[in-house]
């Protein structure tokens, strides 16, 4: 249906990653802090995705105005909300941070130029862990359709939008676990098909999606293109991080904040504090990634055989996920006899996929939806 559009959304922990109805890419960081007018005399508006300040609403109940991603970052007065190592096992569907991110993610793909007030309907592509998609028959995906089909608004405070509003109808929604979204990104085309590489090199063979997150990792196994089973590993890229931001604490008694590390390792910068540079930073952080790596690997395997799969059994492994980057030279190491696809654009790769369901899903069922209605079905 033309007049509903797709829309693909990765709730990452650490950054929410959208895909827009053109395709678009947005990396947004997963923070929020509470909005306050704010004494400056020009803004930096290089970069529209450090200026959000936005008003939003939900069901017609307004959220408040917050600062969003950078400008959570840059100007929350002592109270920023982000997810951390104790948020392992709480829940996004019940988690406020979450919609509010998502809400204005979602406003912020349907930007047009030169357009103060959007009117637009979506089908929305987007997950969630894959312990938390299973919890309790799926309870949390009937919430979370819940809380996102129906009408959302919001309303971008900084002048640089030239006060622009959004509103959306959400019309439907696909939930799928996080690691299935990747191997969908992978695997399949834009209306759903399995590609013809695929379908003639890896019938009857084992494929295993490895999705390296900031909090957890996700793995889902597929048998002949048909879903097997899933499951989670309690490590991520915060692992690392949070280890190095310790061994500045201790040894340079100053506290760096997580973001800040991990821009600089995939930025390849030095760190400076006090406008000196670290001494030997990028050894330190190489040495408690490979550690870490390889505790993932191990998890890996041993999960692996739990849920009946052998190493020897893995006709390809498909990598995705920021963490796929940051620990990739030792996961090809030690997994180095199992065929693997490290993805180009391994950041977005759930949001792609993301995007894959929620379109294919707008053409067969909403398409369908709308032909019944027609008929009079």
């Amino acid at each position: 249906m033309k007049n509903i559009l797709p829309v693909g959304a990765d709730l990452g922990n650490d950054a929410f990653k959208i895909i827009g109805p053109t395709k678009r890419e947005l990396y947004i960081m997963n923070l929020l802090a509470p909005w306050h007018e704010r004494r400056i005399v020009q803004d930096d508006t290089r970069f529209p995705l450090n200026l959000l300040e936005v008003e939003v609403r939900s069901h017609n109940q307004d959220l408040g105005r917050f600062f969003v991603g950078g400008m959570a970052y840059n100007f929350n007065r002592g109270i920023l909300k982000e997810r951390t190592v104790a948020d392992r096992h709480n829940s996004k569907v019940d988690d406020d941070q979450t919609l509010i991110i998502l809400v204005t993610s979602v406003a912020l793909s349907l930007l047009k130029p030169n357009t103060r007030a959007i009117r637009e309907k979506v089908v929305l592509g987007t997950m969630l862990p894959t312990e938390e998609y299973f919890r309790n028959q799926k309870e949390n995906v009937r919430v979370l359709e819940e809380k996102l089909v129906g009408n959302h608004r919001v309303k971008f405070l900084n002048s640089v939008f030239n006060g622009i509003e959004v509103e959306f109808e959400v019309a439907g929604v696909n939930i799928q676990p996080e690691g299935l979204c990747a191997l969908n990104a992978i695997m399949y085309d834009d209306e759903g098909q399995l590609l013809e590489q695929f379908e003639y090199d890896y019938a009857e063979r084992t494929i295993l999606g490895f999705d390296v997150g900031a909090l957890t990792s996700d793995v889902t196994v597929v048998n002949n293109f048909e879903l097997r089973t899933f499951f989670g590993i309690d490590k991520g890229t915060i692992d690392p991080l949070n280890r190095i931001v310790d061994y500045i604490k201790t040894e340079h008694k100053v506290t760096v904040p997580r973001h800040k590390v991990d821009n600089a390792i995939i930025r390849n910068e030095k760190l400076l504090i006090y406008g000196e540079e670290i001494p030997n930073f990028r050894d330190i952080c190489r040495e408690f990634i490979v550690h870490e790596a390889r505790q993932l690997v191990d998890e890996f395997s041993s999960k692996a055989a739990a849920s009946g799969v052998q190493l020897p059994d893995i006709g390809l492994l498909i990598l995705g996920g920021g963490g796929s980057l940051l620990f990739k030279e030792v996961i090809k190491k030690n997994l180095s006899r199992i065929p693997m696809i490290f993805s180009d654009n391994a950041i977005m790769l759930n949001a792609i996929g993301a995007w894959k369901n929620a379109n294919s899903y707008k053409n067969e069922v909403m398409g369908q939806s709308t032909l019944e209605y027609v008929l009079g079905g």
